[in-house]
C-alpha cells in the first residue's frame, strides 16, 4: 500500500488484534489441559485434517519450521494416538501422516468450541460493525499475502529481532 500509516493507528489495530487472540485462550488453555496438546501440536493436527497425507518435510514447509522441529511434534501426536503415520505405498521412502479418529474428533470438538465462541460475540455487534471487521480483516489476510511473497523470511527474522 502507497499510503501513508500513522504509527499510533498500527499500535492500535496491533494492540486490537493481540486483545481479540487472546480471547481464545481458554479454549486452547482446555485443550492442552484436556488433551495434553500444544498450540503447535494443535496447528499441525489441524493441518493434517485439511491435507492428508501430507509429508513432514511439507509440514515444516508449510509452517516455515525446520524438519526435526516437525518430526518432535507428530511424534509426540503418534505417541497420543491422534496421528498415524504410512508409508507411501508408490514410494517407500515417503511417509505420509495422517489423523486417527480420535485425531479428527479432537479437531472436530475445538472447532465447534471455537466456532460457538466467535459466533455468540459476533451476534453482540452491531451489523454495520461486523460488516467492518469482516472487511478489515480480509483487508488484512491480503496484506499478509502480499508480505509473504515480497518478504517470505520475515517470521525467522522478527524472531531474531531483526526485521524493522
Amino acid at each position: 500500500m502507497t499510503q501513508a500509516i500513522a504509527d499510533d493507528a498500527i499500535e492500535k489495530a496491533a494492540h486490537h488484534l493481540g486483545y481479540a487472540t487472546t480471547m481464545f485462550d481458554p479454549l486452547r488453555f482446555r485443550a492442552w489441559a484436556e488433551l495434553g496438546l500444544t498450540t503447535a501440536q494443535l496447528r499441525v493436527m489441524f493441518l493434517l485434517r485439511d491435507m492428508p497425507g501430507v509429508t513432514a518435510g511439507e509440514l515444516a514447509t508449510r509452517l516455515k519450521v525446520t524438519p526435526p522441529t516437525i518430526s518432535g511434534i507428530v511424534d509426540r501426536l503418534v505417541r497420543l494416538e491422534l496421528v498415524r503415520r504410512e508409508f507411501d505405498p508408490a514410494d517407500r521412502r515417503l511417509v505420509r501422516n495422517h489423523l486417527t479418529a480420535d485425531g479428527s474428533a479432537a479437531c472436530s470438538r475445538l472447532e465447534r468450541g471455537a466456532d460457538l465462541f466467535t459466533h455468540r460475540i459476533m451476534r453482540e455487534m452491531a451489523p454495520a460493525d461486523l460488516d467492518a471487521l469482516t472487511r478489515g480483516l480480509e483487508a488484512f489476510i491480503e496484506a499478509s499475502k502480499l508480505v509473504a511473497r515480497i518478504d517470505p523470511d520475515l517470521a525467522r527474522r522478527a524472531w531474531a529481532g531483526e526485521a524493522e
